[in-house]
C-alpha cells in the first residue's frame, strides 16, 4: 500500500504537469475503474475458487512490472500520459483480482466473531501507508523528480511481494464446485438482490463513492488551481486523509457487534458531505487539510465497516464475492468523476465540489429512511 499510494500520487501530479488538463487528468486517474468494474466479481469468484496466496503473489508481480515499465519511459523521455493511462486500466483488473482475495482471508485468519476488529486493524496499517505514502509520493516527485519516485514503487513492491510468501494457506471455498466461473459471477448479483442488508449497505456505498471519490482522485487538480500548492504540498494534504484513516480504523477496530455500527455508517455518510462542503466553502489551504483529514476518516470508515457488516450478514462462499460487490463502487467512479473533470474546467473546482457537498449530505441523510434496517444492525 505504501507503493500504491505513491503512484497514486506521483501519476495525478505528472499527469497533470504533462497535459495541463484537468479532463485528461480525471481520465488517466479514473483508469483503472473500467477494468475494475468489469473483473471485479470475477475476482470474487476467482477469490473462492483458487487459492488466495497465489492470486495476491501473481498480482503484486504484475504491479511490480508496471512500476518498472514506467520508470523506464521515464529515463528514456519516451513517456505519454496515453502509457500512464493504459498501465492504470492493467492495473484496475490486477487490483480487481487481488482484494476480494486479500479481504477474505480475513475472516479465515481470525474467525467471524473478530471481523470487524480484524478488518479495522488492517485499516490502521493502510491507514499508515495512507499517511504517509501521499506526502513520500509528493516530495520525492519535488525533490528527486518522477523517476526515483517510480523506483520507489518497485522496492515497495518487492517488500509487500517477499512479505506475501509468509501468508497460511486455505483450502478453495468453490474448490469442488462443477459450476462455471461465468455462473458463479451471475450467483453474487443474485446475491446482492436476496440478501437486503447486504444490498443496502451496498447502494450506501456506491453513491457515496460516486459522490467522495473522483474528489480524492482529483486533489492535485483542486489544490494546484484552488491553493496553488507545489508537488509537496499536494502530497501533504493527500497525507491528511491517511490521519483521518488512522484516527478511523482505531475506531473501527474496537467496534463490537452491538456497537450501532449500522448508525455509525450513516453519521459517517453525513461527515463525507461535511468535509466536501468545508473544502469548498473556505478555500484556505488549512481548512483542506483539516477536511481531507475528515474525507480520509469517512472513507476508511466507510469502507471497513461496510465491508464488516457486509461479510457479518452473507454466507461463507460469498465473502469474496460480497467485496468484490462493495469494489464496484470503486469501478463505477467513472460516472461521476469525468463528468467531475469537466466540471472542474468548467465551472471551477470550488462550485463543483460545493454542488457535490450538497447532494452528498442529502442522501446521507434520506437513507435513514430508506435503509433504516441498518440502524438495527
Amino acid at each position: 500500500m505504501f507503493g500504491f499510494h505513491i503512484q497514486m500520487t506521483v501519476r495525478g501530479i505528472l499527469v497533470y504537469d504533462i497535459t495541463n488538463n484537468p479532463l485528461l487528468t480525471a481520465i488517466v486517474t479514473a483508469g483503472f475503474a473500467p477494468s475494475l468494474l468489469v473483473f471485479a466479481m470475477f475476482g470474487g469468484v476467482i477469490g473462492e475458487r483458487f487459492e488466495k496466496r497465489k492470486i495476491i503473489q501473481i498480482t503484486q508481480s504484475f504491479n511490480l512490472l508496471t512500476s518498472l515499465i514506467v520508470a523506464v519511459l521515464i529515463f528514456t523521455n519516451l513517456l505519454h500520459w496515453g502509457h500512464l493511462f493504459f498501465i492504470s486500466i492493467l492495473q484496475g483488473a490486477m487490483f480487481a483480482m487481488q482484494v476480494p482475495a486479500r479481504q477474505a482471508l480475513i475472516p479465515d485468519l481470525v474467525g467471524k466473531k473478530l471481523v470487524t476488529n480484524a478488518i479495522g486493524l488492517n485499516a490502521m496499517g493502510m491507514g499508515v501507508t495512507t499517511l504517509i505514502g501521499p506526502a513520500i509520493g509528493g516530495y520525492f516527485y519535488e525533490y528527486l523528480g518522477p523517476f526515483v519516485s517510480y523506483l520507489s514503487v518497485s522496492i515497495f513492491a518487492v517488500i509487500g511481494l517477499l512479505l506475501a510468501t509468509q501468508i497460511p494457506q486455505f483450502l478453495p471455498k468453490l474448490a469442488n464446485t462443477k459450476t462455471s466461473t461465468i455462473r458463479e459471477v451471475i450467483n453474487g448479483f443474485k446475491y446482492l438482490k436476496t440478501n437486503k442488508i447486504v444490498r443496502i449497505i451496498w447502494i450506501h456505498a456506491v453513491v457515496l463513492a460516486l459522490c467522495s471519490g473522483p474528489f480524492r482522485m482529483l486533489i492535485p487538480v483542486y489544490a494546484k488551481d484552488v491553493f496553488g500548492s507545489n508537488p509537496g504540498e499536494v502530497g501533504t494534504l493527500m497525507a491528511a486523509a491517511g490521519i483521518g484513516g488512522l484516527i478511523s480504523s482505531f475506531i473501527i477496530a474496537s467496534l463490537g457487534p452491538d456497537n450501532r455500527r449500522g448508525l455509525i455508517l450513516i453519521i459517517i455518510g453525513i461527515l463525507t458531505g461535511v468535509g466536501l462542503l468545508m473544502i469548498s466553502a473556505i478555500p484556505i489551504y488549512t481548512i483542506g487539510f483539516i477536511a481531507m483529514i475528515i474525507m480520509g476518516l469517512t472513507e476508511t470508515g466507510r469502507w471497513s465497516l461496510g465491508q464488516a457488516l457486509m461479510m457479518d450478514n452473507a454466507d461463507d462462499e460469498y465473502r469474496a464475492r460480497v467485496v468484490s460487490l462493495l469494489m464496484l463502487s470503486w469501478g463505477l467512479m467513472p460516472l461521476s468523476m469525468i463528468p467531475m473533470g469537466w466540471a472542474f474546467g468548467y465551472f471551477g473546482p470550488e462550485i463543483t465540489t460545493l454542488f457535490t457537498s450538497i447532494v452528498t449530505i442529502l442522501f446521507a441523510l434520506s437513507s435513514v429512511m430508506w435503509g433504516k434496517e441498518l440502524l438495527k444492525k
